[in-house]
């Protein structure tokens, strides 16, 4: 059973808004919406993880296809890592295979088909996107990060063998400027 958790809980000082309510893709729907919709042919579940501020928002927004969990303590605004743990306490599971995808990205249906086939974050010309990846991972793993209130996702990863996969599609990230061009 793989399911989707999206990545909606960041703050932002470049953008006037949640960039999970920005949007950036071709249609205009907020990020967050459009990342959830696209992930659906794909999983058993979706799940977007918000902050306190922006999930009010949000889950008004979503339709009831899509659960929306917010952070959970201890693990509060504590990136990607808040909503690998938010994800396991909704779900009370010890194991997760999850499609992984932050808002930031502007990403088409063929990334999310090409993670949902192959284990492991998307690298596309030696940039890796390490929060646009395919996780499996046991609950263990997290909490070794937990208990010692390390939050470097990208150690994560690397502990949970989610390596990078070389990706020709598009995908483009909205933090960069020039990948915007």
């Amino acid at each position: 059973m793989t399911d989707s958790l999206i990545l909606a809980g960041g703050k932002s000082t470049r953008y006037k808004s949640d960039k999970a309510l920005a949007h950036f893709n071709d249609v205009i729907i907020p990020n967050v919406k459009y990342t959830a919709d696209l992930t659906l042919p794909f999983v058993d579940n979706c799940f977007v993880s918000t902050n306190k501020t922006n999930n009010g928002a949000i889950n008004e927004l979503l339709d009831h296809k899509i659960t929306v969990i917010p952070d959970v303590y201890p693990m509060i605004d504590c990136g990607p890592m808040s909503a690998l743990w938010a994800y396991f306490q909704a779900t009370q599971t010890t194991n997760a295979d999850l499609l992984v995808i932050a808002t930031d990205y502007i990403i088409k249906s063929d990334a999310i088909k090409f993670l949902n086939e192959n284990d492991g974050y998307i690298k596309i010309k030696q940039v890796p996107y390490y929060t646009c990846c395919h996780l499996k991972i046991n609950i263990d793993i997290l909490m070794k990060y937990v208990n010692l209130k390390s939050y470097r996702w990208r150690s994560l990863l690397n502990d949970a063998n989610c390596q990078a996969q070389d990706y020709g599609g598009y995908l483009k990230n909205i933090n960069y400027p020039e990948d915007l061009k």
